[in-house]
């Protein structure tokens, strides 16, 4: 087998020390092979015994394969050593070593160190089935008990959460919370905490972690109202005899617009609570379908914004406070219950001697931390043993592990792997937010200190070919940001080809052929303010390779110039246009009308005689005259008929790649582009 050649990046995180590590490691990118190999480097290289290192894996499947593989490594180098002590040592030693899941090494924690907590030596993990009808057992006694007293805070949780029919949705409400609150290592001071946040006092609402929701919500639903109503503006646009539509969806444009425009929660408030759309105007004479389209999708968006938007921001400042005064008495009374009840489930739990999944991470947890939420002996143990902690996908990992890992570490010795654009566990609580805050801290090696942390991205992909790659960074650009995603994806966080896959025949015949049917114009620029009529280019057409010679239809750029600087020179030929951007770049355009761009582009008015010649163009199967003259809309029509024309063009790039490499070797410099 050959050797494995890692990259730059890899060889990092496979040798860096001294800090704690976190490797922000992308699909495909060998992630478990550089833990599996930054194991074996501790192992061979800096003499560490397997046992002196706890992985952390998420599943016990991935502890398995660690082990299989970390057994296969220590085997490959004995051959190469037979007589080395040092790893024939590790293999006895790798069937004690703390390769596991969180869960399991509390667990060993807790078997070794029960007397610490209070715990029986032979308490049992009760099931999922087991555990919910005990939590029913003790809500229905707490209950029963709070009933026979006729406690005054319970009868007014009842009035405020339920209804005549009976007492269900508070119970739903306390296992509710009480399941929320166990991804906090500290439940129940969690829950105190959150409620001091509700004395605001005679603080501004909208400095709140609520009014700042509620606000954020608000600009978000007002600015996609003004997108939808920008979309519909861009379609009316193209038609003359909607011109009294076209300035209604505008108005509404600028109104949305100034509701965006505020100095304090009271301001938008008003501004919301007064806020009305423009009268739709009614025209008989107008019959394309554009305008019931048009119609009801501005419907739509002023429903959402008298109904939802509205109401998100329905009281004033005063009145918000006034509220808040109110609840935070109830909901206290609530934490209240909650608190009850989870301590009467531990106390029912500790008499049937069991435990629940829960209490796996919060028993270890209260092993290693005191009160004061200092390392215990305990903990101290087990940092003097382990040497590094390795935690593998990292970004599904809660604050409860958070603390239990931090908790037994040096401070310098923790390893993270993980990628927080595949976090899937938030609705169990977990928090890729510890994730990223590292990402945002930690520095990359070029601008570490020695007090910083270190980070290191592993982007390069090597299990998937580069047009799966430019795919699918082209959709995650489009759809991934900090507030849908948790991350920007822009060019430093794309899916970077890796893999060396030879193009061969099978693999061709496996993607089939090209349902295009239209030829691809290769073109070269001419000389910078060069005006030929008539040059000589080569089409290719499904592996047919021809020369012809046709007409160029010419564009001045923004100086005036022709052919040289990638906006004055375009060739039309059969509806296909090649649009040359200087002499090292080629453009191969779909259609003819996309020319039309870049003749808006140009600013220059002549452009437009020149437009007539490709001014039809056939959309979703019903012919369209595009009707250019030199009004000053020109351009915003043209504009709006280059985006209505987005669409895909299957073109085989790599068999022109194939055929431009054959060429002279100016040829081989030009660079191809598909728009």
């Amino acid at each position: 087998m050959a050797e494995v050649k890692w990259t730059n990046e890899q060889l990092q995180a496979i040798q860096e020390k001294d800090s704690n590590i976190l490797v922000a490691a992308a699909a495909g990118s060998g992630k478990t092979a550089v833990l599996v190999e930054r194991i074996i480097h501790k192992i061979i290289d800096e003499q560490m015994d397997i046992d002196k290192i706890l992985v952390v894996t998420f599943t016990n499947a991935a502890a398995s394969e660690m082990r299989e593989r970390i057994l296969e490594a220590i085997y490959k180098k004995l051959e190469e050593n037979p007589e080395n002590v040092h790893l024939q040592r590790q293999i006895i030693l790798l069937n004690k070593a703390s390769i596991c899941t969180i869960h399991s090494f509390c667990l060993d924690v807790i078997h070794n160190h029960f007397y610490e907590i209070d715990l029986p030596s032979n308490f049992k993990i009760a099931d999922t089935a087991e555990i919910d009808l005990l939590k029913q057992e003790v809500l229905d006694d707490l209950f029963e008990q709070k009933y026979t007293e006729n406690d005054k805070n319970f009868i007014e949780l009842l009035e405020n959460y339920t209804n005549y029919r009976g007492d269900e949705a508070l119970q739903e409400l306390v296992l509710k919370i009480y399941k929320f609150i166990q991804s906090s290592p500290f439940p129940i001071k969690w829950l105190q905490e959150k409620l001091e946040l509700l004395k605001i006092e005679d603080k501004d609402i909208s400095q709140t972690i609520w009014g700042d929701l509620i606000i954020q919500t608000v600009e978000e639903d007002i600015q996609e109202s003004i997108m939808q109503l920008e979309a519909v503006k861009s379609k009316i646009a193209l038609y003359p005899e909607m011109t009294k539509f076209y300035q209604t969806i505008s108005e509404d444009i600028i109104n949305l617009q100034d509701l965006q425009k505020y100095n304090s929660w009271d301001e938008l408030y008003i501004k919301l609570l007064n806020f009305n759309f423009c009268k739709w105007p009614v025209d008989k004479k107008v019959t394309n379908d554009l305008k019931e389209d048009s119609k009801e999708i501005r419907d739509k968006v002023k429903k959402h914004i008298k109904e939802k938007t509205a109401k998100l921001l329905s009281c004033s400042q005063e009145q918000a406070v006034k509220d808040l005064r109110i609840i935070t008495p109830i909901l206290e009374k609530l934490a209240n219950l909650v608190t009850e009840f989870t301590k009467n489930f531990a106390e029912k739990k500790k008499e049937k001697n069991c435990i629940d999944f829960n209490d796996i991470e919060h028993f270890a947890l209260k092993i290693l931390l005191d009160e004061n939420n200092n390392p215990t002996e305990v903990a101290k143990k087990y940092k003097e043993k382990f040497e590094e902690i390795a935690i593998d996908e990292y970004q599904d990992s809660n604050l409860v592990q958070e603390a239990i890992l931090t908790s037994i570490s040096k401070g310098n010795n923790i390893f993270m792997v993980g990628d927080v654009k595949q976090s899937i566990y938030k609705f169990r609580q977990a928090r890729p937010e510890l994730f990223l805050q590292k990402y945002d801290e930690y520095k990359n090696k070029e601008e570490k200190t020695q007090e910083d942390n270190l980070k290191i991205q592993l982007f390069r992909n090597f299990r998937s070919r580069q047009n799966i790659l430019n795919i699918t960074n082209l959709v995650f650009e489009s759809i991934m940001s900090k507030e849908l995603g948790d991350i920007n994806y822009n060019e430093n966080e794309y899916l970077n080809y890796g893999a060396n896959y030879p193009e061969t025949e099978e693999i061709k015949d496996y993607v089939g052929p090209t349902e295009c049917e239209k030829d691809v114009v290769l073109y070269k620029a001419n000389e910078p303010k060069a005006r030929i009529e008539e040059t000589e280019k080569i089409t290719f057409s499904l592996g047919k390779i021809h020369s012809i010679s046709s007409s160029i239809i010419n564009y001045p750029d923004k100086e005036g110039n022709y052919g040289g600087d990638g906006r004055g020179t375009c060739a039309l030929y059969d509806d296909k246009v090649l649009h040359a951007t200087g002499n090292k770049s080629i453009v191969i355009y779909k259609n003819a009308e996309d020319v039309l761009s870049y003749a808006i582009e140009g600013e220059a008015n002549e452009n437009v005689k020149d437009l007539k010649k490709i001014a039809n163009a056939e959309i979703r199967g019903s012919l369209i005259n595009l009707s250019i003259d030199d009004s000053e809309n020109t351009y915003e029509i043209a504009k709006n008929i280059i985006d209505t024309f987005k669409s895909n063009w299957n073109i085989n790039i790599k068999t022109i790649v194939e055929y431009k490499n054959t060429q002279s070797d100016e040829v081989k410099k030009l660079d191809i582009k598909k728009c």
